[in-house]
């Protein structure tokens, strides 16, 4: 018991690194091209192209709630690691950022509110880095995730083992 528990401890641990690891210069990129994105709202508003300004003051708005909301889940899984609830935001959310991003690139979205759509034509740096971390950190969040299934179920044959013993004597 004690032998599986080390064990389980120690992949939880580079599990936990390689996640980070992938995490960390994601969120950065997000934070980063947000911050952008803003300020290049403002410069549009100011030589008076709306529309534009429009567009990129949505995709800052939306980069920055990525970027907050990856800090906020990271932070929760390393706070409560036992609670599934931060991994399957950070799976499903990441899913639909994809899928959104995808999406982006070949029809465009629509602005809530305005006539509005943002197509992206081009592909950069933080695109790259974005999506290969994204779709790279979702493997060791799933395992991490199957530890914590895996430790609970440990925990609670443990509990019935104890209680049976304990009947018995």
């Amino acid at each position: 018991m004690l032998t599986s528990l080390l064990k389980n401890n120690k992949q939880i641990t580079i599990l936990s690194i390689i996640f980070v690891g992938l995490r960390i210069p994601n969120i950065i990129v997000y934070a980063e091209h947000s911050l952008l994105e803003l300020d290049e709202s403002k410069e549009s508003a100011e030589k008076g192209t709306i529309n534009k300004s429009t567009r990129q003051l949505a995709e800052g708005i939306f980069f920055a709630l990525i970027a907050i909301g990856y800090i906020i889940t990271t932070i929760l899984i390393f706070a409560k690691p036992n609670n599934v609830i931060p991994y399957y935001i950070i799976l499903v959310g990441t899913v639909a950022i994809i899928i959104v991003y995808y999406f982006r690139t070949m029809i465009g979205i629509p602005i809530i509110g305005t006539d509005l759509i943002i197509k992206e034509y081009t592909i950069d740096y933080r695109d790259v880095i974005t999506k290969i971390t994204q779709q790279a950190f979702v493997i060791p969040l799933a395992m991490m995730l199957q530890r914590v299934y895996d430790m609970k179920k440990q925990q609670k044959d443990c509990n019935k083992y104890n209680r049976y013993n304990y009947k018995s004597n």
